[in-house]
């Protein structure tokens, strides 16, 4: 019975996670995109207290002392972890700044990106790896439950499933460095900030300011992934720090 209750469950968020991406990437409709998040919050909630769980804490969201300073963290980690990426496709010619506008010119639509981007990232975080985290943990070994849950994000993204291996390359390492974070403390908000201050590292450097692809042999997605095992390490040794100060 518990197996068929939280299949049924991640099916529902499954579902309204896409409804959402589906309103904003077919529709460009803000409006249907926010509609669908608040309602895969709301029901996660209610999915938690269907199960016998304390809400929205039962996926890894509990606001007790030290939550702000993992977000805080794990968006410094998420801007770090785009931005060098960034700054060696540069340096190796792999990428190629052309332009920065005035930041009067993409700033409203940054603005609009920070603020839906939230949602997109806070629920995809819910789905792939709080929830999976809650239903797993104690049942199958750690290295295990990272596996599945990285490979549950990987096709996640069921819009990148025809870019071939390198988009399953790095989409698999990205979720393996952001359910380490959940592992090591029971808590999401470092991963929701790393993955979403990444997203909007991406955005500012892809969108809305000129780069071009030079055709460098090496493809930049291979540099992400190269970057994402060194953040491996690193990621563990910033939640080691906090560990010490009693954040974790």
């Amino acid at each position: 019975m518990k197996t068929i209750t939280a299949l049924a469950g991640f099916i529902i968020l499954f579902f309204l996670y896409h409804a959402a991406e589906y309103m904003i990437m077919f529709k460009n409709s803000p409006v249907g995109f926010l509609a669908f998040q608040f309602l895969f919050l709301i029901a996660a909630w209610g999915i938690a207290k269907w199960q016998g769980r304390p809400g929205l804490k039962a996926w890894g969201l509990d606001t007790q002392r030290g939550f702000l300073i993992h977000l805080i963290v794990g968006l410094l980690m998420g801007c770090l972890l785009y931005g060098i990426t960034f700054l060696i496709g540069c340096l190796a010619g792999i990428e190629r700044l052309v332009e920065i506008p005035t930041f009067a010119t993409f700033a409203m639509p940054l603005g609009l990106f920070v603020f839906g981007n939230f949602f997109s990232s806070l629920s995809e975080d819910i789905l792939t790896r709080g929830y999976v985290f809650a239903h797993l943990r104690g049942k199958v070994g750690t290295s295990f439950l990272a596996f599945i849950s990285a490979t549950i994000y990987l096709l996640n993204h069921i819009y990148r499933l025809g870019d071939g291996f390198q988009a399953y390359l790095y989409l698999f390492l990205l979720g393996v460095l952001f359910i380490i974070p959940l592992l090591r403390t029971n808590r999401l908000w470092f991963t929701v900030g790393m993955h979403w201050a990444g997203n909007v590292t991406f955005y500012l450097v892809h969108e809305l300011w000129r780069t071009e692809d030079t055709g460098h042999v090496l493809s930049a997605n291979y540099v992400l992934a190269a970057v994402i095992l060194l953040f491996i390490p690193l990621n563990n040794f910033v939640l080691k720090l906090l560990r010490v100060r009693g954040q974790v």
